[in-house]
């Protein structure tokens, strides 16, 4: 199956998902640290606030992981960063390696097919590339608005991640 849009579009979205997930976290560093322990039911892990950052901080560097060819990488669980400051510290620390493979992604490699194993115990999985970074990029919006209702709810609200504010923010 072919990509149904264009390498432009992929690295755009990536930029977009940089800056939501930079306004959500900062939110989270912002509330404090009594913060994390806010939960969503039904939510991941605990479904803290920490947790569930910690896992889209995580699921990011463990699918990046996997696009540069380690097959075989773990999913880093909450407990690697135990604060809020620690998750967004991690989350900077890799921004500068997504950026560099988004910009230097092309159109042969991103129809190219990725092979790593998944799950417990270990079962080898092969997908397009684009359709590995799509699940990544909804994966991350998903955990961003339960972030931003965790946020909301405990009288912190995020700046607005809406995509349309991305598009807008140069005026």
């Amino acid at each position: 199956m072919e990509p149904p849009f264009s390498l432009e579009l992929i690295r755009f979205t990536a930029a977009f998902q940089d800056w939501a997930n930079e306004r959500i976290l900062r939110a989270a560093v912002a509330a404090g640290p009594e913060a994390a322990a806010a939960r969503i039911p039904g939510s991941y892990g605990d479904g803290s606030l920490h947790a569930l950052l910690a896992h889209v901080v995580a699921s990011e560097r463990h699918w990046l992981r996997r696009w540069l060819g380690d097959a075989e990488v773990k999913l880093d669980g909450p407990a690697t960063w135990p604060t809020l400051e620690a998750v967004r510290e991690a989350w900077e620390a890799g921004r500068a390696e997504r950026a560099r493979f988004f910009a230097e992604l092309d159109e042969a490699r991103l129809r190219s097919t990725v092979r790593y194993r998944r799950n417990q115990p270990p079962v080898p999985d092969a997908r397009p590339l684009w359709q590995l970074i799509l699940h990544v990029f909804n994966h991350s919006t998903h955990h961003r608005a339960e972030a931003a209702a965790i946020l909301t709810t405990i009288g912190r609200p995020p700046e607005s991640v809406d995509l349309i504010d991305y598009i807008r923010r140069d005026g």
